[in-house]
């Protein structure tokens, strides 16, 4: 074996060390970092879902057991806004600790987060100021900015939740 013969096979190894490693720099580039931000940014996108799910939940849940206490004197007003506002104090404490700023159901603002609260229709043909067996409604959106921009600039996430008021009655007493 001549001396010329040895030492190709190490020259081939140090030429292909250098093309292993700009393959790699390639795939890194244009495979694993895509790959890699996608999974972050549809990880911090199920996460903020399900953080306003939960919350959603958690409102119409307040609100379908509410209790009115005061006299309504015939009005739907007297009941909702205290219910309103017992549904906005649940949304922005599970949402808190989460986002923020956290959003007001009782006037549906809020910065990147909003939060409406509806009725559905009465279940009885009776007027009942307390809104009894009536069905809340709570829908929370949230517009969620993306952290690189590749798929667009932002999203809307949406959670709704309803639940029936459980009937109840008038308690005397001071107001909500």
């Amino acid at each position: 074996m001549s001396r010329s013969q040895s030492s190709r096979p190490q020259q081939k190894a140090k030429s292909e060390s250098g093309q292993s490693l700009t393959e790699f720099a390639l795939a890194l580039i244009f495979v694993i970092l895509p790959i890699l931000m996608i999974f972050i940014e549809s990880t911090v996108m199920l996460y903020k879902y399900v953080a306003l799910s939960n919350a959603s939940r958690e409102g119409a849940r307040a609100g379908s057991i509410y209790l009115f206490i005061g006299d309504p004197g015939g009005s739907y007003t007297a009941p909702d806004t205290g219910r309103e506002a017992f549904v906005t104090t649940n949304v922005r404490q599970t949402l808190r600790p989460l986002m923020a700023p956290p959003p007001d159901c009782s006037s549906g603002t809020g910065s990147p987060t909003t939060c409406q609260i509806s009725y559905g229709p009465p279940s009885a043909p009776i007027f009942d100021p307390l809104r009894s067996t009536d069905e809340m409604t709570v829908i929370i959106t949230h517009t969620h900015a993306f952290l690189f921009g590749a798929l667009g600039n932002e999203i809307e996430l949406r959670a709704r939740s309803s639940m029936r008021i459980e009937p109840s009655s008038v308690i005397s007493g001071t107001g909500p």
